[in-house]
């Protein structure tokens, strides 16, 4: 499995760690997405699936990343585009349950 993909992973694995590393776990899929067109059809799923995790944890993720930066300044000043939904948790954690677990 592609490295960078594993620690994405293990990242994922802890949704009650510091703001600062949050936003670390933003960068790394942002590295992730420019190399997903080489991930195996096996790993592509398994972004999926950890994309999913994201997104369940995502109201304690913008909680505490929230208290490091404004992620809609954040997004302005680094020309963030909504195709990195991940930079949108702040938007994202209004949706309803029903349709935020169909994001990814």
């Amino acid at each position: 499995m592609n490295e960078l993909l594993e620690i994405y992973i293990a990242s994922l694995d802890y949704p009650n760690v510091s703001g600062a590393e949050h936003l670390e776990l933003l960068n790394i899929r942002d590295q992730v997405e420019e190399i997903v067109n080489t991930f195996s059809t096996r790993e592509k799923r398994e972004l999926r699936e950890e994309d999913k995790k994201m997104l369940i944890n995502m109201a304690t993720i913008y909680q505490e990343i929230s208290r490091f930066i404004d992620l809609s300044n954040y997004r302005s000043e680094h020309g963030i585009s909504p195709h990195q939904w991940w930079w949108y948790l702040d938007v994202l954690s209004f949706l309803p349950d029903d349709i935020s677990s169909n994001v990814a």
